[in-house]
């Protein structure tokens, strides 16, 4: 069987309502109280809670509550009308752990209550109704700048890292759970600094061997030089001063493909002939009309009177009249 104490640290507001009832049976208190991170207070008494369980409101959440003091399924208490508050126990509920105390702190919840070993020397962050509250180890190493946060917007995570802007630049706090609400944290300012220059260097790294592949190159990764290579072709990796392995490269020479050279010859003997071409034709034009050099355009240069004399049985007369001889 499950003594109190281990009830009460197995109650969150994730409980049901009959865990919630059992666990007040458990205790000495008369009254169950809820107190969510934002809203008002929930305080019942057991007859209440015994109502709501025999209502079919067994296995309903005790974060389910509020909405059901909405639907008119019970009516929250008044502290503020009960005779003597601070002579009676109630079983408190909230997001950083349930505990049992006089029932006249649910008039002032945002109280917040620290466990026993809260003032250790470990750095401790507590999240209590949508506020952050440091120890006293915790606000030595950090400052107040991380009790400015707002708790409610706090990642739903058992680790995470907060960015804090101050007077000495940016900081990241790690956040790493430790029981319900409460919090170790610790500065990963320089393990992040570290991680980022990693990943950038790891980056160009990758780009600079997609710039080798693309080019038709290969690489290799050693973790010893390689004696079969040239030591022109491989490269000492370090990181910090220390050697991560070598990295050996072959990039091939450049080559001038034969046909490549054949089309540039060939463009080179098509633009001599063309200058050849038109160096004649500039040479013909230059030449005198007079001056004949093809036989076959002699017709062309014989004038009507003499075309007359070479027609056959045509003689020339008078003005120009031509006779016919018989």
């Amino acid at each position: 069987m499950k003594t109190p104490e281990t009830n009460l640290s197995a109650l969150t507001p994730d409980s049901t309502l009959l865990q919630f009832l059992r666990t007040l049976f458990s205790t000495a208190a008369e009254y169950a109280v809820y107190v969510p991170d934002v809203g008002d207070v929930i305080v019942i008494n057991k007859g209440q809670l015994i109502s709501m369980v025999e209502r079919n409101c067994a296995d309903a959440m005790i974060k389910r509550l509020p909405q059901l003091a909405e639907r008119n399924i019970f009516r929250p208490l008044d502290v503020s009308v009960i005779e003597s508050p601070e002579d009676s126990e109630a079983l408190y509920v909230k997001n950083t752990g349930a505990f049992v105390a006089s029932l006249d702190l649910a008039l002032d919840p945002d109280v917040p209550q620290f466990p026993e070993w809260w003032n250790a020397p470990v750095p401790f962050a507590m999240s209590s109704r949508g506020v952050l509250k440091l120890n006293d180890r915790a606000v030595s190493m950090f400052g107040n700048g991380l009790e400015k946060l707002n708790a409610a917007e706090l990642p739903d995570r058992d680790e995470f890292i907060v960015r804090l802007e101050g007077l000495n630049g940016t900081r990241f706090i790690a956040f790493r759970y430790l029981s319900p609400g409460i919090f170790t944290i610790d500065d990963c300012t320089d393990d992040l600094t570290d991680a980022q220059d990693i990943t950038w260097w790891a980056a160009v790294g990758q780009t600079w061997v997609k710039e080798i592949e693309a080019r038709g190159g290969t690489w290799q990764r050693f973790s010893n030089p390689p004696e079969d290579k040239d030591s022109k072709n491989f490269r000492a990796c370090e990181w910090n001063g220390e050697v991560q392995g070598y990295l050996s490269i072959d990039v091939p020479k450049k080559k001038i493909k034969n046909e490549n050279l054949g089309i540039k010859a060939a463009n080179k003997n098509t633009k001599k002939k063309k200058i050849s071409s038109n160096s004649k034709e500039n040479i013909k034009t230059s030449q005198p009309e007079s001056e004949i050099k093809n036989p076959d355009d002699v017709i062309g240069h014989i004038g009507p009177q003499a075309m007359a004399l070479l027609t056959a049985g045509q003689t020339r007369e008078g003005n120009g009249g031509a006779a016919f001889l018989m």
